[in-house]
């Protein structure tokens, strides 16, 4: 069984040559036996046909559901150290997916002792970004362990594997009135395309990520404060990095930010535990008429309940639209080509995406391990800028990762927006900061 890769894929695929890999780690403290993540995987591969598919080249290129596919690699790694897990996640996103044979996903355990001499490690699932988003890590992340606790569980399996029929309600697709006004759109986009000078593509410097955490007092503090103000931890978090990244870059800052919308919400034939990969967003602008270090506690709230409110305005309008938008992306398969020269050829006009995982729902306690943590997933880009603060909470922690690359924004400058955000973040919860630095002074 075969169908061709929808627009939204291929913007998550590129082509065989390209690295465009996630992986999503998770601590865990006790034993995981090898033969329990071999029968896990099996079983996880069983359920979803999104891992069980290789693609064939073409254009558009062809997903193929495979009848007898290979099973899902799983290394084992020697864990050396604490920052073990972060040395093998850089060789996994760095190592591209071989996309002509299935499957699309792979899994290392990196195991070991601590101190103390108890086991301890860190499992990762590595995915393409073809067949994966973010809630769909967390999704596979959190079958693996309870088949690891519980071999004999039922964790159902989909029979679903993404076409276009399969998303969109058949009325939809034979809405003449929707295809229509999809259409004027998709010609405008390749007018556009048309008109657009070429330009060559710029390479990218060395990919690097920054890994932190807010702490537990300071995350409750944070969501009691912003749920006091009205307006959601995003928004916060938002106005927190839209400053930093002003203070850091100056005037070549846009002063605003990509934001992912979940679009499952809008898709209901898609299951909650499905693989997905489509992750469309919006430019939303902050408020930059006052410089960041004249930004006080007030103008900071008053700030996030203005990008509160216009990022439900474009949540809004693609809820009314989304039919229209996965049509009108199926009309736009032949400048394919210019969207990519596009993307690697200039620097994104926005400071940063922002993506928030949200609250993550898997268990802490098993009967014989405990994830002590689940980190934020985090992804290689191989577009010409790759600029993303991904954000999730677990235990009562929020956990973030900054990925770049060094011809995007050094290292350096990254490390400079972190540290500010931070700070920001932990005096608007007005909890204990002993080292963050006032914005004057970090800057």
């Amino acid at each position: 069984m075969k169908r061709k890769m929808m627009l939204c894929e291929r913007i998550m695929y590129v082509d065989r040559d390209s690295t465009f890999t996630i992986v999503q780690a998770a601590r865990v403290r006790g034993r995981i036996d090898p033969a329990q993540l071999r029968h896990a995987l099996d079983k996880v591969q069983l359920k979803h046909p999104m891992l069980r598919c290789s693609i064939i080249d073409g254009d558009p290129p062809d997903i193929v559901l495979e009848d007898d596919p290979a099973p899902i690699p799983l290394r084992l790694a020697e864990r050396r150290d604490d920052e073990e897990w972060q040395r093998q996640s850089d060789i996994e996103r760095e190592t591209r997916f071989a996309s002509e044979r299935a499957p699309l996903m792979r899994m290392v355990w990196v195991h070991g002792v601590d101190a103390d001499g108890e086991p301890v490690g860190e499992l990762l699932v590595v995915c393409h970004h073809v067949i994966c988003d973010g809630m769909s890590m967390m999704t596979l992340l959190r079958e693996t362990l309870a088949l690891c606790d519980n071999p004999q569980l039922d964790i159902g399996r989909h029979t679903s594997f993404n076409a276009l029929q399969d998303i969109l309600p058949a009325q939809v697709l034979a809405d003449r009135r929707i295809r229509r006004s999809a259409a004027w759109k998709a010609l405008a986009f390749r007018l556009f395309f048309a008109l657009r000078r070429k330009r060559k593509p710029v390479p990218q410097g060395e990919f690097y990520v920054l890994h932190w955490k807010l702490p537990r007092d300071a995350t409750s503090a944070l969501a009691a404060r912003a749920r006091a103000e009205g307006v959601t931890m995003f928004a916060a978090m938002a106005v927190a990095f839209s400053l930093a990244f002003r203070t850091v870059k100056g005037a070549s800052a846009k002063g605003k930010v990509f934001a992912p919308i979940d679009i499952r919400k809008f898709l209901p034939l898609i299951g909650a535990d499905q693989l997905f990969s489509a992750s469309p967003g919006s430019i939303v602008a902050l408020d930059t008429k006052l410089a960041p270090d004249q930004v006080d506690d007030a103008a900071f709230w008053e700030q996030a309940r203005q990008f509160k409110s216009r990022l439900n305005q474009r949540i809004e309008r693609m809820a009314r639209n989304v039919y229209e938008y996965f049509v009108g992306l199926e009309m736009m398969q032949s400048v394919f080509g210019q969207f990519v020269a596009e993307r690697r050829s200039d620097l994104d006009q926005f400071d940063t995406t922002l993506s928030n995982i949200g609250r993550i729902e898997i268990p802490q306690e098993y009967r014989e391990f405990r994830v002590e943590t689940v980190f934020s997933p985090t992804a290689r880009l191989p577009w010409r800028s790759t600029t993303a603060v991904l954000m999730s909470g677990y235990a009562g922690e929020l956990d973030f990762a900054l990925t770049c690359d060094t011809a995007s924004l050094p290292r350096v400058e990254a490390e400079r927006v972190r540290d500010l955000a931070n700070a920001l973040l932990l005096e608007r919860a007005h909890a204990p900061a002993p080292q963050a630095l006032p914005m004057r002074a970090a800057a």
